[in-house]
């Protein structure tokens, strides 16, 4: 009887904590589904798709660390109306690997020349004055990294944006999208 109960007794709490933090956005999500390249995907109303990545592109600016590579994921984005667009000034943009290691974008390499015109999402997903972005307006955005040599080959890039405004539960979503094999 004690098997029975002790793991039911134990679980559950753990099981409405975790379910908990999931709602709130403290515990990131698991991207719900694997994108290839040049697919685009849905996501919380808005339109992404990866349209490839850059190594290495560091256009005279200093190059990073020794044993790291600077990575660029280039993907458009078109936001969706109402809410949608709201919602992608908290969107969450990171890399991983096959390891499971993580990385957040980077600001130190967005200056360079060929970026001017694309959007930046270290700091959300919103144009330069903070206002959401134009709904059904394509949009460029160029994600930077700085990730270490070996986990080139093998990242893959994670958005996450929440599914309810401030005042409710955020409940964020998420996308993984995969690097073509080279």
């Amino acid at each position: 009887m004690l098997a029975v109960v002790l793991p039911i007794a134990l679980g559950t709490p753990w099981w409405l904590e975790r379910q908990e933090m999931l709602d709130r956005g403290v515990v990131p999500p698991e991207p719900r589904r694997a994108v290839e390249t040049e697919e685009p995907a849905e996501l919380v109303g808005s339109r992404w798709e990866l349209r490839g990545t850059l190594v290495g592109e560091l256009e005279g600016a200093d190059p990073p660390p020794e044993g790291t590579r600077l990575v660029d994921a280039v993907f458009t984005l078109t936001p969706g109306e109402g809410g949608a667009r709201e919602r992608l000034g908290q969107c969450d943009v990171r890399a991983v690997d096959e390891e499971g290691r993580w990385w957040r974008p980077t600001s130190r390499y967005s200056m360079r020349p060929s970026l001017e015109d694309a959007l930046s999402v270290v700091y959300g997903c919103s144009g330069d004055d903070g206002e959401p972005l134009p709904a059904g307006e394509e949009t460029g955005v160029v994600v930077s990294f700085v990730v270490p040599e070996d986990a080139v080959d093998s990242l893959a890039f994670e958005i996450t944006v929440p599914t309810a405004g401030p005042e409710q539960d955020p409940a964020p979503d998420a996308l993984r999208f995969l690097q073509e094999q080279r």
